[in-house]
């Protein structure tokens, strides 16, 4: 939309509603965490005016809307960068519960409940978070909860007992979870921050990624460098062998890089022919030389700056260095 447009635009009603650090959130992850918390803090706290004999349930229910409200507090705060930490432990707690009532209790609107809502906290857990950490989470808990629930557990033998039809399909939606969410988090994560001509990360992914290695350089205390890299007439190449020409140099460059480079080493196209370079873990002369031996068997011509993250740089001032390193390197003579 114009910017005229958008100056003018009606503001929808939610606005006016929804405090202003949870309308400029970007970050889907956190988006989706902060809809979960409000939808649970309502859940619990409906409950906590249900007529409940059970002074452990509503116990729960109170730590449980203080929970909630504590994410919500710390999105607030932090706002799209908030810590995977405080995301997964909110998981975890739901984890949990699950299999309390579940496994523990003859709580039956509980246990309903819990079958229902397991498979879409699979589904979020596989979203958000990598799919190893996501199926340690989810499998365990459920092949520890169900049979303990059917066969020793105080629904055992009872009419609170889960049917075979409720646990064929709670473990049926939990694996399709599973599995939507994982692809969703792939797919999202390619269109959003891989770049579509050569596969590099993109600008967008590079303000994420290099973000979290500043930040795990400042707590260990550990070297960052970054390298800028132009390639050495490139418009030349467009203007005379055509675009396709340049593309592929561009796809080629890439691929010799991801060849060469560690696996920790990321590489992100910032626009036309200009990349760079995160080396966390790593000095800047040791990020020099391995540079200098990926330009050496490049097939295509570039030039490169390189610098190292010092204690008062931020990511943007630290590729501004790199990159006047590498305008130097360009000067004749």
């Amino acid at each position: 939309m114009p910017a005229d447009r958008r100056e003018h635009a009606p503001i929808a009603w939610w606005q006016n509603v929804v405090p202003a650090p949870f309308r400029t959130l970007t970050q889907m992850h956190v988006m989706v965490t902060a809809l979960v918390a409000l939808f649970m803090l309502v859940f619990y706290l409906i409950a906590l005016f249900l007529p409940v004999r059970s002074p452990v349930l509503q116990g729960f229910n109170i730590l449980y809307c203080l929970g909630c409200a504590a994410i919500l507090g710390a999105i607030y705060r932090a706002g799209d960068k908030l810590a995977s930490w405080i995301m997964y432990v909110g998981a975890l707690a739901e984890v949990a519960a699950f299999i309390y009532f579940v496994a523990f209790t003859r709580n039956h609107e509980q246990v309903v409940f819990r079958l229902q809502q397991f498979p879409l906290l699979a589904l979020y857990l596989s979203w958000i978070f990598p799919p190893w950490l996501a199926r340690c989470t989810i499998y365990p808990a459920l092949l520890f909860t169900i049979p303990y629930g059917v066969l020793i557990g105080p629904a055992a033998g009872t009419e609170h007992s889960q049917g075979i039809l409720n646990i064929a399909a709670l473990m049926f939606f939990t694996v399709l979870s599973t599995g939507v969410g994982s692809f969703v988090r792939d797919r999202f994560r390619e269109q959003t921050e891989v770049d579509e001509l050569t596969g590099a990360l993109n600008r967008r992914a590079l303000t994420v990624y290099g973000e979290q290695a500043m930040l795990r350089s400042r707590k260990r205390g550990g070297p960052l460098s970054v390298a800028v890299v132009d390639l050495d007439g490139f418009k030349t190449i467009n203007d005379t062998q055509g675009h396709g020409a340049g593309d592929r140099i561009l796809q080629e460059l890439v691929r010799h890089w991801q060849d060469a480079a560690r696996r920790t080493n990321l590489i992100f196209r910032l626009g036309g022919d200009e990349f760079v370079l995160l080396f966390p873990d790593t000095t800047a002369p040791q990020a020099q030389g391995l540079m200098r031996r990926m330009q050496e068997t490049s097939r295509a011509a570039w030039s490169f700056g390189v610098a190292q993250a010092g204690p008062e740089d931020n990511l943007g001032t630290l590729v501004l260095w790199a990159d006047r390193s590498m305008y130097e390197a360009k000067r004749p003579g």
